[in-house]
């Protein structure tokens, strides 16, 4: 007993940063009521334990841990994600079929779930968007313009001639003079 006594009066002082000893000043104050007391505590759990902080089962034991809280975050957000996607849509759609329109989600939102194509009212422009279709104009436009490349193209395919000299290789000859094919040039890169 006198020894216990003589423990807790004896002090021994020991250098540490001032920043950390003010952290082991918080720390010690959630574990027990003095720093001697939490010292003690720390060095038995160790000892007991027969573990040293910088040993190798630590770290790796700390990695697996940290590696484990990283999976279990990815299969929870993957959880949250599968919910919001399958199962809360279902669930509202059930609702609504057993309860009528009572859901008070799809009275906040405003909204009915599914709207046929058919029944969909559209001004003209927007139903020209959505079927990405071409007014009568336009197309008619596009048509005759078609119709113009397509009889000049017949026009350079007959000023072209097969050419067979006699010696060498078989040729094709487009008779058309340089200015003639200038023009035929820029209408094509106006296009």
């Amino acid at each position: 007993m006198e020894i216990k006594k003589q423990q807790k009066n004896t002090f021994s002082a020991i250098s540490i940063n001032r920043i950390t000893a003010e952290r082991f000043r918080e720390y010690s104050k959630t574990i027990t009521k003095s720093h001697t007391e939490t010292i003690d505590t720390m060095i038995d759990f160790f000892e007991k334990a027969n573990i040293t902080p910088k040993s190798t089962f630590m770290m790796s034991f700390y990695k697996f841990q940290k590696y484990m809280a990283g999976r279990l975050d990815y299969i929870i957000e993957l959880l949250r994600e599968h919910e919001r996607k399958y199962h809360k849509p279902t669930h509202d759609m059930l609702k609504v079929l057993f309860e009528g329109n009572t859901c008070l989600e799809c009275a906040e939102r405003k909204e009915t779930l599914f709207i046929e194509p058919m029944f969909e009212k559209l001004t003209r422009e927007e139903w020209n968007l959505k079927e990405d279709t071409v007014p009568k104009k336009k197309y008619d436009a596009m048509i005759n313009e078609r119709n113009e490349e397509r009889e000049r193209m017949f026009e350079l395919l007959e000023k072209i001639t097969l050419v067979k000299p006699r010696f060498g290789k078989v040729y094709h000859k487009l008779e058309m003079d340089a200015t003639e094919l200038a023009i035929f040039k820029r209408n094509l890169k106006d296009y």
